[in-house]
């Protein structure tokens, strides 16, 4: 079954590819600019903890560029897609149209996270102190959202 996209799933995966292609050729471009060695790591106050290669970016550029393109794999075959109650005739295309949206917002929000990070690494800057639980409860309310959305379709 093919699930027709809405306006909000569209736009989503418009920007995630904004934020992936201008974070790519921002790298590209800048490349010879960043300081061969930048954070790598933060903890949980968003002190940079450890210290790396600037390749690393490239490392973490190709997960998000694999992350975005295997959620979009995902995205086209809701049969297999664990929806955490009955599927019926009746409610088929609403569940997975409700799964379809938190796959879509998931995906930005993990762009846009990666993006972030990126940023703020190159240029060897503090993660602020509000970063983890913001991202967090983003990430998690995103999700408790549209889990609470599929549930009430049962």
């Amino acid at each position: 079954m093919k699930i027709k996209k809405g306006k909000l799933d569209i736009i989503l995966n418009i920007l995630c590819l904004i934020l992936l292609i201008g974070t790519t050729d921002f790298l590209v471009i800048y490349w010879n600019n960043i300081p061969s060695e930048i954070p790598i790591h933060y903890d949980f106050a968003g002190h940079v903890n450890r210290m790396g290669s600037k390749k690393s970016y490239i490392i973490l550029q190709a997960i998000i560029w694999i992350l975005y393109v295997l959620m979009t794999v995902i995205e086209k075959f809701p049969k297999i897609w664990n929806t955490g109650i009955e599927v019926t005739d009746e409610n088929r295309e609403q569940v997975y149209a409700t799964l379809l949206h938190l796959l879509s917002s998931l995906k930005f929000i993990i762009v846009c996270i990666f993006t972030y990070l990126t940023i703020k690494g190159i240029f060897s800057l503090q993660l602020p102190v509000w970063f983890t639980p913001v991202y967090l409860l983003l990430v998690f309310g995103n999700m408790g959202y549209w889990i609470w959305r599929l549930l009430k379709l049962k």
